[in-house]
């Protein structure tokens, strides 16, 4: 009787004592994207505001790119000083028409000494609307630059934009999966298909340890653009394929993203 007192009360205290020491450590928590508040009566100065919000947020743009002197993610070109190269970076397009396309169609001009890869940002996951990606180029403009666009500016890429209904988390189905942690995300999406964490041969590469083999950004892009560097000994469009079938890039929000880039970053 005296033992089993004694156990009991030796239990009680290690219970005590993890719960104490999990409340002293931080709890990082991942929302999904809030929806953008634009109106089109919007000033320039405000739109680079809303500008710089999305791109160091719902955009995900500084997962891969560096902001000058800010990040060390630099899978994409350094975003330092853009405002003022854009204008010179593609005979015959100004400013606003280089950084549209590079938002709409980021791979049909790729800057020297980089890869292609960077998925457009008017579509799923990210979906930014027209709105959204204009007060991106207006922040982007204000980086080295002057920005000049309003809400009233055109380009050859308008139209082209996610539908607000589309972009808004609320009215989504990402939005239903916002709750669920990265490991439920994992399974919801039927990654554990082909990938094993424990280093099981499976139809497609092992994610035992591979954030000790690829960077934030790579993790990133083999999300979003798994066909961008295909492992060895693999087929490329099959991941893809996989992602398509399980609705992935149409339910999965910006949010979800990055909560599955931490975690795999973590293995």
């Amino acid at each position: 009787m005296t033992n089993a007192l004694k156990i009991f009360g030796f239990t009680i205290l290690v219970s005590l004592f993890y719960s104490y020491v999990g409340q002293m450590v931080p709890q990082k928590i991942t929302y999904p994207p809030e929806d953008t508040e634009m109106s089109a009566d919007m000033t320039t100065d405000e739109l680079v505001a809303v500008g710089q919000e999305l791109v160091e947020g719902k955009g995900t743009c500084l997962s891969c790119h560096t902001l000058g002197e800010s990040g060390s993610a630099l899978r994409f070109p350094d975003l330092g000083g853009i405002g003022a190269a854009a204008a010179t970076r593609r005979d015959g397009m100004d400013d606003v028409a280089y950084l549209a396309e590079s938002l709409y169609e980021p791979n049909v001009f790729i800057v020297e000494g980089f890869s292609p890869g960077m998925p457009a940002v008017s579509k799923p996951p990210i979906a930014l609307t027209d709105d959204e990606i204009m007060a991106v180029i207006a922040y982007l403009q204000s980086l080295g630059g002057t920005p000049s666009v309003t809400m009233q500016t055109e380009h050859a890429w308008l139209g082209q934009g996610a539908s607000a209904e589309a972009a808004a988390p609320a009215s989504t189905p990402a939005a239903a999966l916002a709750s669920m942690s990265a490991e439920e995300l994992f399974e919801t999406y039927l990654c554990a298909t082909c990938h094993s964490l424990d280093g099981t041969p499976g139809a497609g590469p092992s994610l035992q340890g591979v954030g000790e083999r690829l960077s934030r950004p790579e993790i990133y892009e083999a999300l979003i653009a798994p066909d961008a560097t295909v492992a060895e000994g693999y087929a490329p469009g099959v991941m893809k394929a996989m992602l398509d079938g399980s609705g992935f890039y149409t339910k999965v929000s910006a949010g979800d993203v990055q909560k599955l880039v931490d975690w795999l970053a973590e293995q």
